[in-house]
């Protein structure tokens, strides 16, 4: 069974608890999004279509030709995400304090959690840390090459940037690729994007005779949800450091100039698109390693996450990159 962590905010009876998933909540819409299957072990394997059979008619009184598809295996890793957090006793024991320090702590953990999911969800690769799940932009380059569709002059990503909004005729070429990649991605429910792209988003439209295919709505913590052709629109946001883009402006399109940006249309789902998977009996809620006793190695009270997780698209089509553009005019 499949749960978001809306679903476990919603069902959780820890006040403790159900404030860090709260706080996950706030700092990473992504993860109210994505779908957590539990699976009983540190890996997770499945079958991937290949190449479909054959199939053909045949004349009365004769047979058919054999044909059968081919398969590949599939095989993701779960890792482990989290941290400590230790405060000193007498911290705890001070009265005189607006709040109290290891709630302040934790606090600050989630939005740390959180944002080092949104990073990874994105930016994760095995090549840069083998620790952690190999993100969006590694797997739509495992994909075929359509699923990459490149708005750059050269239209091959060896050109300078598409500025969308410097002409009327930008500004379609971008719904045009963005109407592509959503029919590749069969059944697409997501748009991801940066700040800049998400503020611009419906400055395109407004230049098009297409405002009306935008819709706005609130979730629960009364933040706006834009969606295009019911394609929930998401700012990824920002790295720890809450001043580096996730999903970046300073891509190169192809020219060396490193000012593009990237989009990214996903199907998320359990069934064979995009979806997050989780050790059974884990989860992103803090426990207490010590059952209320203190460190050894100094008067200190402990808190830990360790959340085993990781992502699976079992379908190559679940995922598609729009890149070498940029929303400005310039």
């Amino acid at each position: 069974m499949a749960i978001t962590l809306s679903d476990y905010f919603k069902q959780s009876k820890d006040p403790i608890h159900k404030a860090f998933i709260a706080d996950l909540l706030r700092y990473s819409p992504i993860m109210g999004e994505i779908p957590f299957t539990s699976v009983p072990g540190m890996q997770v394997s499945a079958i991937r279509w290949q190449t479909l059979p054959s199939a053909a008619f045949r004349s009365i009184g004769s047979g058919y030709t054999e044909g059968t598809g081919t398969t590949e295996n599939l095989e993701e890793t779960l890792f482990a995400l989290g941290g400590d957090v230790k405060v000193d006793r007498l911290l705890q024991k001070a009265t005189n304090v607006y709040e109290d320090p290891l709630v302040t702590q934790m606090k600050m953990k989630a939005k740390a959690v959180a944002f080092e999911f949104n990073r990874c969800f994105f930016a994760g690769s095995h090549a840069i840390n083998a620790d952690e799940f190999e993100g969006l932009t590694v797997r739509v380059s495992n994909a075929p090459t359509r699923m990459t569709l490149y708005l750059d002059a050269s239209g091959a990503g060896t050109g300078a940037s598409l500025k969308v909004l410097a002409s009327t005729a930008n500004t379609n070429t971008f719904l045009d690729a963005l109407a592509q990649a959503s029919k590749y991605v069969e059944g697409a429910t997501h748009l991801f994007c940066n700040e800049d792209t998400y503020l611009r988003f419906e400055m395109a439209l407004r230049r098009t005779t297409a405002p009306s295919l935008l819709s706005i709505a609130k979730d629960s913590f009364d933040r706006e949800i834009l969606s295009y052709r019911n394609l929930r629109l998401m700012d990824v946001g920002l790295q720890r450091d809450k001043s580096t883009e996730i999903i970046s402006l300073t891509e190169d399109p192809g020219n060396g100039a490193n000012d593009s940006t990237s989009m990214y249309v996903a199907r998320i789902d359990t069934d064979d698109g995009l979806h997050g998977i989780q050790l059974e009996g884990t989860s992103p809620e803090p426990y207490d390693p010590l059952a209320g006793g203190e460190l050894e190695s100094g008067p200190q009270v402990l808190r830990r996450i360790d959340w085993a997780i990781g992502l699976m698209n079992v379908s190559n089509y679940s995922v598609a990159r729009i890149r070498g553009f940029r929303m400005r005019a310039t």
